[in-house]
């Protein structure tokens, strides 16, 4: 039995055949045959939420493996703070131009010190914490954020502890917290949308780039001597050098560093029993949420190729 061809197959087949001239050929693909990883926030943020438990855990898990053979145990979260402020109250308590009136440098110092090393650690260790999680990263199907962010949580904790040597610093030089500490909860959210925004972004380019681990812990130290922990925020507010005169260059300070006005706040509020320089910390609080946001949206977009890479 011969079977004929159906009507069109040889046409079909000659179309299939037909040479083109190379140079109508396209150099790359069409846009629309790219992948767009879409980014969007609020429903992350749901998710994240959703899976708090998981941050949790991740912090638990660091915290008794940090401490599990140590002697002194949860001892040196209250031990490398208290070495601090006694260092800087040691070198920079008897300068003049750092003194604020009414209030001892320990208990000055100290509260920068509380407030820097919430973000200095989630930085750093959120900042490497998808590195330090290969083996999870690539078996796991969880937000990837949860592991900068459990870090954060492990921060939280020792934050918490370092309230126990405030406490008594607080007795011990007759102080009590004013009612303007109040405000402390509003400054502790705009930290940790600072806090956050950076940690993400850091996070996501060390996958990429695993150099700047080293450049982070020179960051660090550098932040600490830049952010106002030793020295008043107020220092900057009348600079007179070469072409500024009189120039106040506390705006523009705080909108590139949330952390300046709220550790200046928390003094005014709690130490000082002052209100809040409020222009100041909108412009802390609205770089804070630009930071957050750039962060974020810098994770989300980078985080596709996070289990390739590592």
């Amino acid at each position: 039995m011969v079977v004929e061809p159906s009507p069109g197959v040889d046409s079909a087949i000659d179309e299939g055949l037909q040479i083109l001239d190379p140079n109508a050929l396209a150099d790359d693909p069409p846009p629309e045959s790219f992948y767009r990883h879409e980014v969007r926030l609020w429903p992350a943020l749901r998710n994240v939420w959703r899976r708090k438990e998981v941050a949790v855990a991740l912090a638990e898990r660091d915290v008794r493996a940090s401490y599990k053979q140590a002697f002194l145990g949860m001892m040196w979260a209250l031990i490398t703070p208290v070495l601090t402020v006694i260092i800087f109250t040691l070198i920079f308590g008897h300068v003049r131009a750092l003194k604020v009136p009414g209030v001892p440098y320990i208990l000055y110092s100290f509260v920068g010190i509380q407030c820097w090393g919430f973000f200095s650690g989630s930085v750093t260790a959120g900042g490497n914490s998808m590195v330090g999680n290969l083996a999870l990263l690539q078996k796991t199907h969880f937000s990837r954020e949860l592991f900068p962010l459990g870090q954060m949580v492990e921060q939280t904790l020792y934050t918490g502890i370092t309230f126990i040597p405030l406490t008594i610093l607080l007795a011990v030089n007759g102080f009590a917290p004013k009612p303007e500490s109040i405000y402390v909860p509003l400054f502790i959210v705009i930290e940790v949308m600072f806090s956050m925004g950076v940690t993400l972004a850091i996070a996501a380019f060390i996958v990429y780039v695993r150099d700047l681990t080293q450049v982070l812990n020179i960051f660090m130290q550098f932040g600490l001597f830049a952010t106002p922990i030793i020295w008043p925020l107020a220092k900057i507010s009348n600079i007179t050098w070469g072409p500024f005169h009189h120039f106040d260059f506390r705006p523009y300070y705080c909108f590139l560093d949330p952390l300046g006005p709220v550790i200046d706040n928390v003094r005014r509020t709690v130490l000082l029993g002052q209100n809040p320089d409020w222009p100041l910390l909108g412009l802390g609080a609205l770089s804070a949420t630009i930071y957050f946001v750039f962060g974020y949206r810098t994770f989300k977009r980078l985080e596709v190729n996070f289990a390739d890479i590592t």
